[in-house]
């Protein structure tokens, strides 16, 4: 009997064994695959980013791109010169102008709100 139940113990063993291996080994395919599913996605990802791109470069070509650029600069240039032109045409006068606006403005008496008499409240912690 004790012959007979160690045979048992040890077919069951065996028996556990197996189905480890085959559980490890359907762990490993299902990771397989989950990883050949996020496989997919990205190349479908480059796929459709492949695509689009082709169709951005059908659109703009390199000299519709440059033609851009140019311009660009130019208007870049024609701001600077603007900006040139406004800031030396203040003459002497204008500034001293500029001048006495700016002294009148802080010679002013401004009127102040009054302030309390009232000793402020003790912060109690």
């Amino acid at each position: 009997k004790a012959l007979l139940l160690l045979k048992k113990k040890r077919y069951q063993e065996q028996l556990l064994d197996k189905t480890e291996n085959q559980i490890s080994n359907l762990e490993r395919m299902v990771q397989d695959i989950e990883f050949t599913q996020i496989e997919m996605k990205v190349i479908e990802g480059l796929k459709i980013g492949n695509e689009c791109l082709n169709k951005m470069h059908q659109v703009m070509s390199i000299e519709e791109v440059e033609r851009i650029i140019g311009e660009t600069q130019d208007a870049v240039e024609y701001q600077r010169q603007i900006d040139e032109l406004l800031a030396g045409s203040l003459t002497e006068e204008d500034e001293d102008a500029i001048l006495e606006e700016l002294n009148a403005i802080t010679q002013e008496q401004m009127e102040l709100p009054e302030v309390p008499s009232e000793p402020l409240p003790e912060k109690i912690p």
